[in-house]
């Protein structure tokens, strides 16, 4: 054998060798690859049982939940959604109650003159609202102050609001009074009851504002059927101290404690205007109240584009409307 053949079989050897180390390895990598795959298929096993687990187990905790609504506490949780509250969210007793389901049905009649002035001429609209201040009343107070429009609020007794009292004045709107504590049993109880509870607000708004109010609401209207006391004597009262009350002629039927839209309580409004030449709209500003400002932009948007009306707040010189004189 030459020596040049001598020296290729080592080569050839060594090729070999080196060959079968590098199948060794690719099977080890292999082998370690498909260990690592099934690794990971029994881990993502592991997390799909405890997500399906974790599913039933959020789906007992729901079924348990709505067991625990139906069961025997279930009158308890239907008598406190069925109170009925005052404007400041507080229950009422049954006769309370009653009272206010009647004002209710009274301040949402739209309209409270059928044969109403329809003579040609500028029509006045004053938009009023009951019951502040709220939440709300500093989102009605913008929407005003955008279309440069002024209002009338008859507001009740709430120490918390100083601001919103303030601001209806500053802003150039009427604050008018409507009842200090706004509860119809006990206002509504004596002519001596509604004279102190109306003096106290009076000398409440002073006292913030700086302003003698003069003009009134009474709660649930001069022609409420819930007064313990004739009304006329209630008017007399008002005369005596050289106050001037104002009711609605339309309203936007938002009194109800029923959800009212805003295209519900802007059409309640528009459609039933054009039947005065001096429209007193009835609207509230209290905290659920929320659609009664969202329809606000539409009311006055489409009021501003008639040429023949214009807004205005109420004054002492204001065409009077009541529904009792």
């Amino acid at each position: 054998m030459s020596q040049e053949q001598e020296h290729v079989e080592p080569e050839e050897k060594t090729a070999q060798k080196f060959a079968k180390e590098s199948r060794n390895i690719g099977n080890i990598m292999n082998t370690f690859l498909l260990i690592l795959v099934f690794m990971m298929l029994c881990i993502c096993t592991v997390l799909l049982v405890l997500v399906v687990d974790l599913n039933k187990e959020v789906g007992s905790i729901n079924t348990k939940l709505m067991a625990l609504q139906t069961s025997g506490n279930q009158p308890e949780v239907y008598e406190k959604t069925e109170d009925v509250v005052d404007i400041n969210g507080s229950s009422v007793d049954q006769t309370e109650a009653a009272d206010i389901a009647k004002v209710d049905a009274l301040e949402n009649k739209l309209v409270w003159d059928e044969n109403a002035d329809q003579s040609s001429g500028i029509r006045r609209v004053y938009l009023t609202f009951d019951d502040g201040p709220s939440a709300n009343t500093d989102r009605i107070l913008d929407i005003l102050d955008e279309y440069g429009v002024k209002a009338t609020f008859f507001v009740v007794g709430k120490e918390n609001y100083a601001q919103q009292y303030r601001r209806i004045v500053e802003n150039g709107h009427t604050l008018a009074m409507h009842s200090y504590s706004h509860v119809y049993g006990d206002i509504y109880s004596s002519l001596d009851a509604y004279r102190q509870d109306l003096e106290k607000l009076r000398s409440f708004l002073y006292e913030v504002t700086g302003v003698e109010c003069s003009i009134v609401r009474f709660p649930g209207g001069s022609s409420n059927t819930i007064s313990r006391v004739d009304m006329h004597a209630l008017i007399d009262y008002l005369d005596s101290e050289n106050m001037v009350y104002f009711d609605w002629n339309v309203s936007s039927g938002d009194a109800s404690g029923l959800h009212r839209s805003a295209n519900q309580i802007a059409a309640n409004v528009l459609d039933n205007i054009e039947k005065y030449n001096n429209a007193v709209v009835l609207m509230h500003d209290a905290s659920g109240k929320n659609t009664t400002v969202d329809a606000l932009p539409m009311i006055i948007e489409t009021l501003l584009k008639s040429e023949d009306t214009v807004l205005l707040p109420i004054s002492e010189d204001t065409v009077k409307v009541q529904h009792i004189h």
